[in-house]
């Protein structure tokens, strides 16, 4: 885990991930998320064709997306859901990283999530398990 004051180091205390702003090429800011000290995605800042939903894991007592922030305002809605029917959901509150991107963790147990913005859904995965 990074240390520092950011909210997004916050929200991942007691969780097997960690994220990290740094630098990609020409200087642009990239968030390195990890699990369990893995690397497993770069998402680089940029005003092209942003993915609203870049990813999603599932641990054994919580779950954790992430994604770039859309280029119109408006508040993103993310729901971590159980089960097929997608009637039993938790609302997450919603941390933006860098100016560029977001993090959302739920405590709990959950297969998958879905974000909306402006009322649209704009993505939808099924998580993978932490191994």
């Amino acid at each position: 885990m990074a240390t520092s004051a950011d909210p997004s180091d916050r929200c991942l205390t007691g969780t097997p991930w960690s994220v990290r702003l740094g630098r990609a090429s020409e200087g642009r800011t990239a968030l390195e998320v990890y699990d369990a000290e893995s690397l497993i995605d770069v998402v680089v800042a940029t005003r092209v064709a942003p993915e609203i939903l870049r990813g999603a894991r599932r641990g054994h007592r919580s779950a954790f997306a992430w994604g770039r922030l859309p280029l119109e305002a408006g508040a993103l809605t993310v729901l971590f859901g159980r089960g097929r029917r997608h009637r039993d959901v938790h609302a997450a509150g919603v941390i933006a990283v860098g100016g560029f991107c977001w993090l959302a963790v739920a405590h709990g147990t959950f297969n998958n999530v879905t974000v909306s913005h402006r009322g649209a859904r704009r993505g939808r995965l099924r998580m993978r398990k932490v191994r």
